[in-house]
């Protein structure tokens, strides 16, 4: 999985992993998104320890890890799960991601 510092710069959907240094589960969410992001090359991949990004997990309402949320490039999160969830999941999920519409400013 490869680490972003920014989220959704280049108005990709992204993957915002939410993880803590003594999670056990979240080595295992971990293993996933390193399967999803093999497979899955067109979206944006971060991965955030709670304790140094305090205030963007504050932000976004994570309360426990690991915690995985999916935002489409039109900004809307299409995908929230708390554990780790399996290599399907995250593709059903990054493919609603991938196809969202993208909002226009009118």
């Amino acid at each position: 999985m490869t680490k972003s510092n920014t989220v959704n710069a280049d108005k990709r959907p992204t993957v915002l992993f939410f993880s803590s240094a003594f999670c056990d589960p979240c080595a295992t969410a971990r293993d996933t998104l390193d399967q999803v992001s093999k497979l899955v090359t067109q979206v944006d991949y971060a991965e955030l320890d709670v304790a140094r990004h305090s205030d963007e997990a504050e932000r976004a309402g994570i309360v426990s890890t690991p915690t995985i949320v999916i935002v489409a490039a039109n900004g809307d999160e299409v995908f929230r799960a708390q554990g780790a969830p399996t290599v399907n999941q995250m593709l059903v999920a990054l493919a609603k991601a991938v196809w969202a519409p993208t909002r226009t400013d009118c």
